[in-house]
């Protein structure tokens, strides 16, 4: 099992930077503040240092990008801020490859909207794609489109697809050189839903959450068969042989020095997904993180979640892993509990959601000014102000920006002038890179598309700097 002492030591000597960092921040009016400089010494002797974090500079932006990619950019966003496009988005796309048939809609389709948002569906297109985010000082965070809703539960057949399937995207990473690689993944790629639903449903009622994620820690390490009352025989068995995907994940992942980040899903069926990734942290976290779990900041709950949750795994001497976001099922979490006649899980407004990722933020930044490497988080944002509170305050408590205990996420086809400058200023920034064939990522984008309207909608600043941008290079300006 894990170790108490072992678990709040300094795991792994990563190469660290330095900081020298003046963050400027000129769009919202907020004063440019010198924060705490924080240096050290690189193995070559040399101290890096950032004199400024500027979200305005499309020129160094967007340097390694074609004229033709800032192009498409600037069109496909601009498109996507129309809800009524995000609105229909599928059923136009399904009407226009019934009208243009598979060919010609591909030929149209993949080098524009699939190419924006997607990382490829072959080997070698991923492998490009990690190449390219390279050259830019990012990093790879691949996001398989395998998700599960309530009643779409199908044979054991699927999930064993899914489980090899994901499995083979972190061994094309790894074969790729990408740097300390990060694989999402939804546990109802593995776990049926109606399942995971049921579990959901028995947390704080039947069971505490630790109780259940020490059942599915001792299947993984033990192999001790679960037994519930509540689920009928049909439900163990589909319950025991989806954990059994999961701890074959999970063994591959250390073995491969992945860190797997389990996804966030819909709010009935959050605390049987956590079930299942705490049971997988007792298990794999025991000298690192190497699994995560993501909390969704829009949710009211979010920082008690978060709390409880990485008191269970450190009381039993594990490593803590988090994605933080701030969510992206909004429309459909309130239009549930309208419907259902309970509270609304969703703060009641968009600058509630802010100060509640701030607050989380601050939470586990506390938190690994503590314990150091035996906790990690992404902070996922599209939002400048959110970028520069989490620099801010991590440098303040002394976190090293170079030591991979917290790092930056965005979207992929989205957002670079908040990536690539962070990245440029010493911060470790991963890209959520979503992979698959045209036809199984279409659905799967659309459905982000409309989860993420506040983000489309928000991209207005990156399409003012990809105008600037284009504008420089077609009048020939330094």
């Amino acid at each position: 099992d894990c170790h108490p002492d072992r678990a709040r030591m300094a795991l792994t000597k990563i190469r660290p930077l330095g900081l020298h960092a003046s963050l400027l921040y000129r769009r919202t009016g907020v004063n440019p503040r010198v924060v705490r400089t924080v240096q050290t010494s690189t193995q070559d002797g040399q101290t890096p240092s950032v004199e400024m974090l500027d979200f305005s500079d499309h020129k160094t932006v967007f340097k390694f990008k074609s004229t033709f990619d800032l192009l498409r950019s600037l069109s496909i966003l601009r498109i996507c801020s129309i809800n009524l496009f995000v609105d229909n988005a599928l059923p136009l796309m399904r009407r226009a490859e019934a009208i243009l048939g598979n060919k010609i809609f591909s030929a149209v389709a993949r080098p524009t909207f699939y190419r924006q948002f997607v990382g490829g569906d072959t080997e070698e297109e991923l492998s490009k794609t990690c190449e390219l985010m390279r050259s830019s000082g990012l990093r790879l965070m691949v996001c398989p489109a395998m998700e599960e809703d309530e009643g779409e539960g199908s044979g054991e057949e699927k999930y064993d697809f899914n489980t090899q399937y994901i499995s083979e995207i972190g061994d094309m990473m790894v074969r790729a050189g990408a740097e300390k690689p990060c694989l999402q993944f939804k546990i109802t790629a593995m776990v049926p839903a109606d399942v995971v639903t049921k579990i959901s449903g028995m947390v704080g009622v039947e069971y505490s959450m630790k109780e259940l994620a020490e059942l599915v820690h001792r299947k993984i390490s033990g192999g001790e068969t679960i037994s519930l009352p509540q689920l009928s025989g049909e439900e163990n068995h589909q319950l025991n042989t989806g954990v059994e995907r999961l701890a074959g994940f999970g063994r591959a992942g250390v073995d491969k020095d992945l860190r797997l980040l389990v996804d966030a899903e819909y709010t009935y069926m959050n605390q049987g997904i956590s079930v299942m990734a705490l049971g997988m942290m007792l298990a794999f976290n025991k000298e690192k993180p190497v699994i995560w779990n993501t909390y969704q900041c829009y949710l009211k709950q979010a920082l008690n979640t978060i709390s409880s949750e990485v008191a269970l795994v450190t009381s039993l001497g594990c490593c803590f892993g988090a994605k933080i976001v701030r969510g992206a099922y909004m429309e459909k979490e309130r239009k549930l509990a309208k419907m259902k006649g309970y509270e609304d899980p969703v703060n009641d407004t968009y600058e509630a959601t802010g100060e509640m990722y701030n607050a989380v933020v601050d939470f586990m930044l506390n938190h690994i000014a503590t314990v150091g490497d035996a906790c990690n988080i992404v902070c996922g944002t599209h939002n400048e102000a959110g970028a520069i509170h989490v620099a801010k305050t991590l440098t303040e408590l002394g976190i090293k920006p170079g030591s991979g205990q917290v790092v930056f996420g965005q979207i992929y086809g989205m957002a670079d002038q908040i990536s690539v400058p962070l990245a440029t200023a010493g911060f470790t920034v991963y890209k959520s890179v979503p992979y698959g064939p045209l036809g199984e990522v279409l659905p799967y984008l659309s459905r982000r598309a409309a989860e993420n309207r506040v983000v489309l909608a928000g991209a207005r600043r990156e399409q003012e700097l990809l105008l600037k941008e284009i504008k420089r290079r077609a009048t020939y300006q330094a």
